[in-house]
């Protein structure tokens, strides 16, 4: 994780920017996690949201649901001090600069969510968090992780990485900004969907479904009953 700590010290200045190029999909990707909340947008309830980094899920969030508040937590403080320079301090935000994976969470919360961060952990800690999400959920709360995939067929899996490939450079980045990208996955760990999906029934979440997907992005989650 230390490597994964790295790679996002590097990056946290242009993250933002890059965002819609390399997430071909971004409007209905971040879309599907707003519109899986299961809560009334004058609702006031807790939100968090894992591997924050910039703020870029909870900014959506905030959007539609003006009451809620927000705990951000990413182990990269440079990227949430571009959290606080977009949402400011205090307020309805507060920010945590910890591991979640190995961290102690305090407080329980209405919704948790992450997007694009879990896929750095082994599957086994994945397991673990889903687990850990499900405990520190009020009765009713929500998990949603918007989130970075795998085929489980490998021959899928090579169309969707061309196609991911090609998307980018359709998207306006460089051949030397695409290199990038796919250098920073050497740091990924991925997994299906369905391994998921059946992790999150484990962990005793029920409603557990994937609500959007587009090749090697994905929205699912349940509900704690």
């Amino acid at each position: 994780m230390e490597e994964v700590q790295k790679t996002f010290r590097e990056i946290a200045e242009r993250y933002d920017r890059y965002r819609r190029q390399l997430i071909p999909c971004f409007d209905a990707f971040y879309g599907a996690a707003v519109a899986m909340v299961p809560f009334a947008e004058d609702e006031e309830f807790g939100v968090l949201d894992l591997g924050a980094g910039t703020g870029l899920l909870t900014h959506f969030l905030r959007e539609r649901f003006a009451k809620a508040h927000f705990t951000l937590v990413d182990f990269t403080a440079e990227m949430l001090d571009k959290a606080r320079q977009r949402f400011g301090q205090g307020g309805p935000f507060a920010y945590i600069v910890a591991d979640y994976a190995k961290d102690p969470w305090t407080g329980n919360y209405d919704l948790i969510v992450s997007s694009l961060s879990i896929h750095h952990l082994p599957d086994e800690e994945k397991r673990r968090l889903y687990r850990k999400a499900f405990e520190h959920l009020n009765p009713g709360g929500c998990f949603l992780n918007a989130e970075f995939v795998r085929s489980a067929d490998p021959a899928v899996q090579a169309r969707y990485w061309d196609r991911w490939i090609q998307d980018m450079r359709a998207a306006g980045l460089t051949e030397a900004e695409v290199a990038q990208a796919l250098e920073r996955t050497a740091i990924d760990i991925l997994a299906t969907v369905e391994d998921q999906l059946a992790w999150l029934h484990e962990a005793g979440f029920a409603q557990v479904d994937c609500h959007f997907k587009d090749g090697l992005f994905a929205v699912f989650g349940g509900r704690r009953p």
